[in-house]
């Protein structure tokens, strides 16, 4: 088989494969202790747990022992962001309760773009085998908490716990096989995208004072793993 190299086109008869990872993880553990005059404490303990998980694998398998030429073309484009915001607001006094507030938001998004477009073809006895793919990933999350604590005639909690997902996944195959070739191409996709959402705010008060817990877990996901095999055949 007969290779290519060009700066733009990687060539490879037996198997072009290229991997990228994006991982991150982020845990946010945010804690106030507030004396009150009557000796009373006011302890908040804010856990904010995000993780972006991004991954892309290509594989190309060209099968067959005609003279062979792979020019493969590949743009991956990868984004991630993660915002964490808290805003604790705990004011101490004399009374004996305390009213809280607690407000959390929670916002993964997910977005995937695959296009991949192959191409055969023979060029004075020579079998071409053209790929482009485009893969695009776009992995947001934003997670915010907002926490107001003040004194009251009566221990209360006022909870507002507000989720929200979004989540977009679009693949284009595209296979053309010219000059009446005996060649066979099959595209494998094995795509993810994928968030997961929690929360959880707890109050407890004693003789010691009060104790608030706010806990924010988040996951958002987009996996990709594209195989390409073509088979040519073998030379006459």
């Amino acid at each position: 088989m007969a290779l290519a190299d060009d700066d733009d086109d990687l060539a490879d008869t037996e198997d072009a494969n290229e991997a990228n990872d994006l991982d991150e993880r982020d845990d946010g553990d945010d804690g106030v202790e507030v004396d009150a005059l009557d000796g009373r404490d006011l302890d908040i303990d804010l856990d904010q747990d995000s993780e972006l998980d991004d991954d892309v694998d290509l594989d190309v398998t060209v099968i067959g022992s005609r003279p062979t030429v792979v020019e493969l073309d590949t743009e991956i484009d990868q984004n991630g962001e993660m915002d964490q915001d808290a805003d604790i607001d705990a004011d101490a006094d004399e009374s004996e309760a305390r009213d809280l507030d607690v407000a959390t938001e929670q916002r993964p998004e997910v977005d995937q773009r695959i296009d991949v477009d192959v191409e055969v073809s023979e060029d004075d006895g020579v079998i071409v085998v053209e790929i482009d793919a485009d893969i695009e990933d776009d992995v947001e999350i934003e997670s915010d908490a907002d926490i107001e604590a003040d004194g009251d005639d009566e221990e209360s909690l006022d909870a507002d716990i507000e989720q929200d997902t979004e989540s977009d996944q679009n693949i284009d195959v595209d296979v053309e096989v010219r000059d009446d070739l005996d060649a066979d191409v099959d595209v494998d996709i094995d795509a993810l995208v994928d968030a997961a959402l929690q929360a959880a705010i707890a109050a407890a008060e004693d003789d010691d004072g009060t104790e608030l817990d706010v806990d924010l877990d988040d996951s958002a996901t987009a996996d990709a793993d594209v195989d390409i095999i073509v088979d040519v055949g073998d030379a006459d």
